[in-house]
């Protein structure tokens, strides 16, 4: 019983201690988990008229190639980089402010479409309406129609494009998809300035991170 009062405080400090020491570990090893997730994360600084590469639209894990458009500068041409370094999904935009009652219920449609010289059919898997109001305050009704050109090898884009300058695409008005009464502007064109390379390099910076992407997945 004499020794209650020594002990006591050697017990405290001895716990004290150890929570210390555990604690430490905890945070040293949330910082390096952090330094990590740095390391993978990405983002190049928009260039007009130039490729540039940031994360993933819907997968921090992905990466995405993209350029401004020339006539409609938002609706930007999108590589989307997955996972295996080896497959795009190419992507892109129209943004209309016409305004009819049957846009926001567009999901899956087919529309036909002229890719630089040739005759094609892209997918609208949806569409969705900008939130201006909402996030500026501005009283502007603005609609976004995404655009699914398809998946393809690096290889097969870069052969395609291969000694051309410049992308076009235009949406046709057709019995498909009267693109008259929804949209704005049918047509947008983006240049290949710099396309190679930045694909070069989000493939670098894929092959990068596949320890990471393992490790996610192991502890999944």
């Amino acid at each position: 019983m004499k020794n209650t009062p020594i002990l006591l405080p050697l017990l405290l400090i001895l716990t004290m201690t150890s929570f210390l020491i555990v604690f430490s570990q905890a945070i040293s090893k949330e910082v390096e988990h952090d330094k990590q997730e740095s390391r993978y994360s990405f983002i190049e600084e928009r260039i007009d008229g130039i490729w540039t590469i940031e994360e993933g639209m819907m997968d921090a894990s992905e990466l995405l190639i993209s350029i401004n458009g020339k006539i409609i500068h938002g609706d930007r041409m999108r590589y989307r980089l997955m996972n295996d370094c080896k497959t795009i999904n190419v992507l892109t935009q129209f943004s209309t402010m016409k305004n009819n009652p049957k846009t926001e219920r567009i999901s899956q449609l087919f529309v036909s479409a002229k890719y630089i010289d040739e005759d094609i059919q892209v997918i609208v898997p949806f569409v969705n309406k900008m939130p201006w109001k909402e996030t500026a305050g501005v009283d502007l009704d603005m609609w976004v129609f995404w655009v699914d050109l398809g998946w393809y090898t690096i290889e097969n884009i870069k052969e395609y494009h291969k000694n051309i300058n410049e992308i076009t695409l235009s949406i046709k008005h057709n019995a498909l998809f009267k693109a008259n009464n929804y949209l704005d502007n049918k047509s947008n064109s983006w240049s290949t300035n710099g396309m190679n390379e930045a694909i070069d390099r989000a493939v670098e910076i894929c092959k990068d991170r596949i320890p990471l992407n393992t490790e996610e997945v192991l502890q999944s």
